[in-house]
């Protein structure tokens, strides 16, 4: 099978396309021929990462979390060859920028009739965030009074979607240009985080960092009596910002991570929005997957919304 291996090291790691052995597959476990993925901010963390291990002399080094496509063996009950499944694997596994790959099937889902294999594949780790973020971390209950930051990315704009369904009040923090998109997933109130304050009387049941640019300290104050703060990854990329977030963990109740987890049945439950015209996620650009690099370094820049894309072809 053909998949993008790390060959480059250091801080700019660059990917070759190289032939693999068939991945071995397990009880209970299916093998997917991989038709499509995504990139993702976990991703190229997990690129640098992985770029490391190379250095230290691991070899083909395959990351890749999103997948979609159809299931060549099956050694569980759940699904049978054939059928068209999307899923996460977790960023440390990886394995997704690959033409096969083998999966827990009680991790996985039937692929949403109504999209095709790539637009399928930017779903699950940004759906997952965002719905286990907002309903198992936070426990979004209806006509609350929500903020999301990040609201135009990929969690974000899933996000924004989910909270709608349950008749939120829903503010966004995104950049100016990308206003006009924030209202279109809905928002009822967007601010330009680069240029505008948040309303210093506004208060929130629920804060949602799906950018996970800032920590607890930075937005308690915005918050309503017994509201909660949850953040997909906290300010840890500094000295201070590490300090602030480690302390925020200690003392404060109300602030709240979200760690991803593959789950079939909250796989389920997007398919079913997905079906039902609930939510609709932007791909802002697809790539090929000899074209991983380009990708991934689109990704680090930032400054598009939705998704990209990562087509693996058939």
């Amino acid at each position: 099978m053909k998949a993008a291996v790390i060959e480059k090291k250091g801080t700019d790691p660059r990917f070759k396309i190289k032939e693999l052995p068939r991945p071995i597959i397990k009880s209970g476990q299916v093998l997917v021929r991989n038709y499509a993925s995504s990139v993702n901010p976990i991703d190229v963390m997990a690129r640098n990462g992985r770029a490391l291990l190379a250095s230290a002399g691991f070899s083909n080094q395959v990351i890749g979390s999103d997948f979609c496509g159809k299931v060549l063996q099956s050694k569980s009950r759940l699904f049978k060859e054939g059928d068209e499944v999307f899923g996460l694997i977790s960023a440390i596994k990886g394995g997704a920028y690959a033409e096969e790959l083998t999966v827990n099937a009680d991790q996985i889902a039937l692929k949403p009739k109504n999209l095709d294999y790539v637009e399928a594949a930017v779903i699950p780790l940004v759906g997952l965030t965002a719905y286990q973020g907002l309903f198992k971390v936070g426990r979004i209950q209806e006509k609350e009074n929500i903020l999301i930051t990040g609201c135009t990315g990929g969690v974000g704009s899933v996000a924004v979607q989910l909270a709608r369904t349950l008749d939120c009040h829903i503010s966004g923090l995104c950049s100016e240009k990308h206003r006009a998109y924030a209202h279109s997933v809905g928002c009822d109130v967007v601010i330009d985080y680069q240029n505008q304050q948040i309303p210093s009387g506004a208060r929130f049941d629920l804060i949602f960092d799906a950018a996970g640019m800032y920590t607890y300290s930075d937005l308690k104050h915005h918050l309503n009596e017994q509201g909660l703060f949850v953040t997909t990854r906290g300010e840890t990329n500094n000295i201070k910002g590490l300090v602030k977030t480690a302390v925020d963990v200690v003392f404060e109740p109300y602030m709240k991570f979200v760690f991803v987890k593959p789950n079939a049945d909250d796989l389920n439950v997007l398919k079913e929005m997905i079906e039902q015209g609930k939510l609709k996620l932007h791909i802002e650009k697809t790539f090929l997957l000899n074209q991983l690099t380009e990708a991934q370094r689109m990704m680090k820049n930032g400054g598009f919304v939705g998704k990209i894309g990562v087509d693996i072809g058939e």
